[in-house]
């Protein structure tokens, strides 16, 4: 897609450089962290988080501790986050930018 549409993205592989909570509070700064854990991963399952109420800062701490909690891809473009494999929104903010 990223040849498609012509676009440049820096990539960071998460497994190799896991966000610190501090990265990720940045990131997902006046929204909910939450909406960005990824609950179909194995991690997930294995740490039956499913059903758990989450604070935010848990849900923080958690992403940086185990880096397959969170959705990915991560896209972003300004201030637009897309997570997760959505080809029409992706296509969207990258036209848009």
């Amino acid at each position: 897609m990223r040849d498609d549409l012509k676009v440049e993205l820096d990539e960071r592989d998460y497994a190799k450089q896991p966000l610190s909570v501090a990265e990720l509070a940045t990131l997902f700064k006046g929204r909910d962290p939450r909406e960005f854990l990824n609950d179909k991963s194995p991690a997930f399952k294995a740490m039956e988080l499913k059903g758990k109420k989450l604070a935010a800062q848990q849900a923080l701490k958690l992403m940086a501790e185990e880096p397959n909690l969170i959705k990915r891809p991560l896209t972003v473009v300004g201030s637009e986050i897309v997570a997760g494999f959505d080809r029409e929104r992706l296509r969207q903010v990258l036209t848009d930018a």
